[in-house]
């Protein structure tokens, strides 16, 4: 096994190969590259690419944005390519990770402290009795977005992220709702699986926040959604009453400075 930089000539290539085991979040990991290849690590087995990490540095924090293994791949094989990418970057920054269930003991080996925990939304396509009208697509029409997304996310997150979702989030199949109460971002994860990444509503703005789902289904109802949510009962209590189900079991965790995030403004991460 090698562990070190990603190869960046051939990571195309090893990415249409990887997920064919595994679904991963190929856009994100392109760009994320893209914009900072010292930050992206692997592991190959020969030639063969089994596992990855990537990192997105804001001014405050970074955070791991990918971290995918096939699963033959070792626990102690993860930690060591966790471990190489913490100690190539900058020490004085919080850094975070959604962590998934089978590595919440790992992270908490390497360190790392639970900030919240998180559930993952899973909608399954079919049919959910709402009213969708043209009134309501208009009050959560795209237009006038970039003051919303700035405004609302900053005061969710305390850091400037407008620059990450613009550019290594956003892709050719997002669809962006907001008004003046917040903002949601979704995209297709591959050809089945659409993912809500990021969705950020001023605190108590319930209705609005069903309108943002009812457009969701409306628009992408049809294909399998997605989402981590935060274990805030307003949030999970509107993924459920939508026909949302809920696994338990992922942790946001942080290195370094506890960060300040309004986990009630978080109806996806």
């Amino acid at each position: 096994m090698f562990i070190g930089w990603i190869r960046g000539n051939r990571l195309k290539e090893d990415l249409e190969a990887f997920e064919a085991r595994k679904v991963v979040d190929k856009n994100l990991i392109l760009t994320t590259y893209a914009q900072n290849p010292t930050y992206c690590f692997g592991i190959y087995d020969a030639q063969k690419l089994v596992a990855l990490i990537t990192a997105y540095a804001f001014d405050d924090s970074i955070l791991l944005n990918n971290f995918y293994a096939l699963d033959e791949v070792e626990i102690d094989l993860k930690k060591r390519l966790v471990q190489l990418l913490l100690n190539n970057i900058e020490s004085n920054k919080t850094v975070m990770i959604l962590a998934k269930r089978d590595e919440v003991e790992y992270f908490k080996a390497l360190n790392f402290v639970s900030y919240a925990r998180f559930k993952q939304a899973i909608f399954n396509g079919g049919g959910v009795a709402f009213n969708f009208s043209n009134a309501t697509a208009k009050s959560i029409s795209h237009e006038n977005y970039q003051s919303g997304l700035k405004n609302y996310d900053y005061r969710a997150f305390k850091e400037d992220r407008f620059e990450y979702i613009t550019t290594a989030v956003m892709k050719q199949s997002s669809l962006l709702l907001s008004n003046d109460f917040g903002y949601q971002h979704s995209y297709a994860l591959n050809r089945n699986v659409i993912k809500i990444s990021p969705w950020i509503m001023q605190s108590e703005a319930l209705s609005d926040a069903e309108k943002f789902i009812r457009g969701l289904i409306y628009h992408r109802g049809l294909k399998k959604i997605m989402a981590f949510i935060p274990e805030v009962k307003e949030i999970t209590d509107l993924y459920i009453s939508y026909k949302f189900e809920l696994k338990g079991g992922y942790q946001l965790f942080y290195l370094g400075n506890r960060p300040t995030i309004d986990l009630e403004m978080v109806y996806a991460l």
